[in-house]
């Protein structure tokens, strides 16, 4: 049995941002000229799935909804003045896919998950993604997908309480990025580095914030490639009036209105009231830019060891994608303990695990001080990855559960 699946996810806003300053002239060219560009940044999935389901046998297709120039580009070449969630819809026509995994299920949910069936019949399966902080609303909205694929038991759990039809898929590491990582690195050698976001709030980085605060305060040397918000007052002001008048709304039944109308749709998955970041001095006054893509793999592949703390979402769970990125790339994995993480990798030999601060920051100064050890954790915990946590591998688990989901659609 063959089919036609179409993925459709949004990258992160300030990749892109990073992305079209360097490289201004790109926004000129073909759909296809900016599609290929982009996917060459190696950004988080890129188009991994789409390349291994087609080795597959799949017709696999991928869309970027928030990539402004490349969307625009199809637009042009296809002569539409649609923008936004209906542009995506009108993509998604042109192709006639039997499957649509929407791995940006928070803007691609609900009311255009329906009108998407009327308007593309081929359509037989949708299928939700999250790895991320959910809200009951958003739950809500998921009923839409005929199931959804989690990163963790902690959202299958949250979601079949709530009667969804859900699936696990790991995160995984693209092994062909490994010549391109080593070529013309610009990145120095370091020993220790973290590069990711660093986000306040329920379900996100105070833990995190917290360790690194820790590290910092024990004179650990650290390269730090962070995401770090700076919200001013007006941003935190605009926020919170979204929250207010998107809960308003939903509390007079106006739904729908709470989540089309702009900016205010992008508080109507919020569950409390929008905080003012905590205190980052200390992290802000060692960090560098945020790096993405091969860039960021550039970094992490240049560093003996690397620091990973999941956010709280997680719950006891080890599912990030640092997990793979790091070992992937060869660097020695510092990771938060969690109950299956010894499912994942041999601890203490192919990953090195803490549990509190104190031992996060003894683990650090042991593994400096034994050159020797940590360079075999790092080579056995990359050998792990290659072997059982690539794309390849994931994009096979994914083929097994659209098939499954096809033969519920017969």
């Amino acid at each position: 049995m063959s089919y036609r699946v179409v993925k459709v996810t949004s990258f992160y806003r300030d990749f892109l941002r990073d992305y079209d300053l360097k490289h201004p002239k790109v926004a000129g060219g073909t759909y296809d000229e900016q599609y290929a560009s982009l996917m060459a940044q190696g950004y988080g999935w890129s188009d991994y799935y789409a390349r291994e389901l087609r080795k597959m046998g799949v017709d696999a297709f991928e869309i970027i909804s928030n990539a402004g120039p490349l969307q625009q580009a199809w637009a042009r070449e296809h002569g539409s003045s649609a923008t936004g969630r209906e542009l995506v819809a009108e993509q998604i026509k042109a192709l006639q896919p039997d499957v649509v995994f929407l791995q940006d299920s928070y803007i691609f949910n609900d009311d255009w998950v329906t009108r998407l069936r009327e308007k593309v019949p081929s359509v037989k399966r949708v299928i939700g993604w999250i790895c991320s902080p959910i809200s009951d609303t958003t739950i809500e909205q998921f009923a839409a997908f005929d199931s959804t694929i989690v990163c963790s038991p902690v959202f299958r759990q949250k979601l079949e309480r709530s009667g969804l039809r859900t699936f696990e898929l790991h995160h995984a590491f693209e092994p062909s990025l490994l010549p391109r990582i080593a070529e013309n690195n610009p990145y120095p050698h370091v020993d220790f580095i973290f590069t990711g976001s660093i986000m306040s709030g329920t379900g996100f980085h105070d833990m995190r914030q917290m360790l690194l605060e820790r590290l910092i305060e024990s004179k650990t040397s650290m390269d730090l490639y962070a995401n770090i918000p700076r919200i001013t007052s007006t941003d935190l002001l605009m926020r919170r009036s979204g929250y207010v008048v998107s809960t308003f709304l939903k509390s007079l039944g106006l739904k729908r209105l709470a989540k089309d109308l702009p900016l205010i749709g992008k508080a109507y998955g919020l569950s409390e009231m929008p905080g003012r970041p905590k205190h980052l001095d200390k992290l802000l006054a060692i960090a560098k830019p945020p790096v993405y893509g091969l860039e960021m793999l550039k970094a992490l592949s240049h560093s003996r060891i690397a620091f990973n703390n999941h956010g709280e979402i997680s719950g006891d769970y080890a599912v990030n994608v640092r997990l793979f990125e790091v070992t992937g790339v060869g660097s020695c994995l510092l990771t938060d303990w969690k109950s299956n993480i010894g499912e994942l990798f041999e601890v203490d030999k192919e990953v090195v695990t803490y549990r509190t601060a104190e031992e996060c920051v003894e683990k650090v100064h042991w593994l400096l001080e034994h050159p020797k050890e940590c360079e075999e954790i790092a080579k056995a915990g990359q050998a792990r990855t290659l072997r059982d946590y690539t794309f390849a591998r994931r994009a096979a688990e994914f083929d097994a559960i659209v098939r499954s989901e096809l033969r519920r659609a017969l």
